[in-house]
């Protein structure tokens, strides 16, 4: 059996890309080694998309229940450092808007029902003499031919291993916790972010039930040999003093290990690397989930431009477009995350005095101010 383009991954981006290459007559399938089921991690889990973001979806007729964000105070705990975002300054009526995860993957999956194969999972993928085409084995032994082998796996993806490209990685040596709560007399609009000797600390809005999302990285040294509840239970006072409100925990407590990758190259002959698969990125800014919704219009723009002039699907111009379009503008922003960490997460005295002046001199510079927030809205396609 041949199709156009076969996507590994049933997540957000993959089920994002075959949405739209269906709407544009482009033919595609998807494989998930998972079953199609939720669960806990997802029921609790949000994401924080940015106007672009939003923009796709819209494009798509994807609507999701979303908790705007007007506003966005950065502050440091240690000191007197503080930054203040506001969407009125650049024109906007929001910076940007949290779903919940369930709710946005569900959305477009419900359109890709009939073309996605659960249980399934990619075992081999041959390439033929021609580089023009490959034929992909399923661990249950069923075959295609297909021109575009499209990774959206996730972190450990399994195509981006069989693509044989190189890839960097590396552990920030740090455990995130999320979870919903309950905050007295607080504005549902306003996300604030505190940096402090106890970790990165975030409150983010929530869709759920007027709950707010906290995401709160922790490096491991600090956790030593205690359970993660206990540690979020004996210092969750600590910022409720920062925010000077009340935080009431609602659901369970998830954690998880902190690392990065990257790939160098994202295409390698019919194989092509998106989202998570190819780049993964500190959840300090949560730009994740955006930028592989960059990786995605791309691709597809790429990909249904080159089918409407008729040329050949698998041709190597095509994906490497749309490498070059992202990787250079995944790497900045890899990058200035990476540097932030280690600029908020270092507790030399030194460094602590030059980040305080750093965040109040950024606050009173009303250009930086205003680039910081239209980069972050993402509208910088190349």
């Amino acid at each position: 059996m041949h199709v156009p383009i076969i996507i590994s991954g049933s997540g957000v981006i993959g089920n994002y890309i075959s949405l739209r290459l269906k709407k544009n007559n482009i033919p595609s399938i998807i494989i998930e080694k998972l079953s199609n089921s939720s669960n806990q991690e997802q029921s609790i889990r949000t994401v924080t998309l940015n106007s672009y973001s939003m923009a796709l979806l819209k494009d798509m007729n994807i609507e999701v229940k979303n908790q705007p964000v007007t506003k966005i105070s950065v502050r440091d705990g240690e000191g007197s450092g503080a930054i203040d975002f506001d969407a009125k300054d650049i024109n906007e009526k929001n910076l940007s808007y949290v779903v919940m995860f369930d709710e946005l993957k569900n959305k477009l999956s419900c359109h890709n029902k009939e073309n996605t194969f659960f249980n399934a999972e990619i075992n081999e993928i041959n390439f033929q003499e021609d580089n023009n085409s490959t034929e992909v084995i399923l661990i249950d032994g069923k075959k295609f031919t297909t021109n575009i082998v499209a990774a959206c796996d996730g972190r450990s993806s399994k195509v981006a291993k069989l693509s044989l490209l190189k890839s960097f990685n590396s552990n920030y040596e740090q455990v995130a916790f999320t979870f919903l709560v309950k905050a007295e007399n607080y504005d549902e609009s306003i996300a604030k972010q505190i940096f402090s000797e106890r970790g990165i600390f975030a409150l983010m809005p929530s869709p759920k039930d007027n709950n707010m999302t906290v995401v709160w990285s922790v490096k491991n040294t600090d956790l030593e040999k205690k359970d993660y509840t206990d540690y979020v239970n004996e210092n969750l006072s600590y910022f409720e003093k920062k925010l000077n409100t009340k935080l009431e925990i609602t659901s369970s407590i998830l954690n998880f290990n902190l690392s990065k990758h990257y790939y160098k190259n994202y295409v390698n002959k019919t194989i092509v690397l998106l989202g998570d698969s190819a780049h993964s990125i500190h959840p300090l800014a949560g730009q994740g989930i955006n930028l592989g919704f960059a990786d995605a219009d791309i691709f597809c723009e790429e990909i249904i431009d080159n089918y409407k002039k008729g040329s050949n699907l698998s041709e190597k111009i095509a994906l490497k477009r749309y490498e070059i379009r992202r990787k250079s503008l995944n790497l900045v922003m890899l990058k200035s995350m990476d540097f932030f960490v280690h600029l908020f997460g270092n507790e030399n005295l030194y460094l602590k005095l030059i980040r305080n002046w750093g965040l109040s001199s950024v606050n009173k510079n009303k250009f930086l101010k205003t680039f910081f927030m239209k980069h972050a809205s993402g509208f910088n396609k190349i």
